[in-house]
């Protein structure tokens, strides 16, 4: 075979490599991409932590970031590639296994906007925060109880509670200060709760109930309180949520013993489908017109 025959077999091997490569980025890419009539949800793998994903298409609302540099990774698996810009952030509350994976987002990715309850704290972590939207002049706001925007076509994201309660408050128990919030694509809808505990929630459910609002925490999927701990569920959260789906955001052989044997019976006896991401990892849903479904 003459030199000239074997450069053009290497040209022509070396070409169908880079076809059979550009293919598959462009498959993948096209797999990342729900239908247009559906919106997603991931409960995403970030371990003893809160990460939660809403994605339709290249919108993205991204509620707490978890306790590491785990969110990063997570979030490249389920985005499109070419996306590098959350829309909006919603940080529950500032202890740093909801915290710390949102400021090294806020290092990688443009953010549009961040929501959080203003409460006040010292640590580092949120200092840190607060100098990195300012740097990046990140728009920061607090929203009042039942403020509600339109993320996208179909959508509503509503701010439950606390509302601006706590707005520049010393607060003892900063789990208290989650921002509990409901999204909802058609008529189905998700409830995120942060870590807020059943004295609070006590609190919240009395404040909608004379206000003949209660009704507004019904959901077809909840995201358990405080990964899963005693102090975050009972049966007045889940009778009045009245979920199909809950979901446990834990980490493996958690040094606190979540999720509590407690919480788990609960859920048992009211027969309510349980999902983990210490033992799943990452969960997805799809949201569609007709419902909403485990993917």
């Amino acid at each position: 075979m003459s030199k000239g025959v074997r450069l053009k077999e290497y040209v022509k091997k070396y070409f169908l490599v880079v076809l059979i490569l550009v293919f598959s980025f462009v498959y993948a890419e096209i797999a990342k991409t729900p239908p247009s009539d559906s919106a997603e949800i991931y409960f995403l793998d970030v371990g003893q932590g809160d990460a939660e994903l809403i994605q339709k298409g290249d919108f993205q609302i991204l509620i707490d970031g978890g306790p590491s540099d785990a969110v990063l990774s997570e979030l490249g698996k389920v985005m499109p590639l070419s996306d590098r810009k959350i829309d909006i952030i919603i940080l529950t509350h500032p202890h740093a296994d909801h915290l710390a994976g949102i400021n090294l987002i806020l290092e990688r990715y443009g953010v549009g906007v961040i929501y959080s309850s203003g409460v006040l704290n010292t640590t580092n972590g949120y200092l840190e925060f607060l100098n990195k939207i300012k740097k990046k002049n990140v728009s920061f706001k607090v929203p009042k109880a039942y403020d509600k925007i339109i993320p996208f076509a179909n959508s509503e994201l509503d701010f439950l509670w606390p509302g601006d309660k706590y707005l520049k408050q010393n607060l003892s128990n900063l789990n208290n200060s989650s921002l509990v919030t409901k999204f909802c694509f058609f008529s189905h809808c998700a409830l995120f709760t942060g870590d807020i505990e059943i004295d609070e929630q006590a609190s919240m459910f009395e404040y909608y109930t004379q206000k003949n609002l209660i009704s507004l925490f019904e959901a077809e999927l909840l995201k358990i309180p405080h990964h899963g701990s005693r102090n975050g569920t009972n049966e007045k959260l889940l009778k009045t949520v009245v979920p199909k789906y809950a979901v446990i955001e834990v980490g493996a052989d958690n040094k606190y013993s979540h999720p509590h044997t407690e919480t788990v019976s609960i859920l048992k006896k009211l027969t309510i489908q349980t999902l983990r991401t210490d033992q799943g990892g990452t969960i997805k849903f799809e949201l569609t017109k007709t419902g909403i479904a485990k993917n």
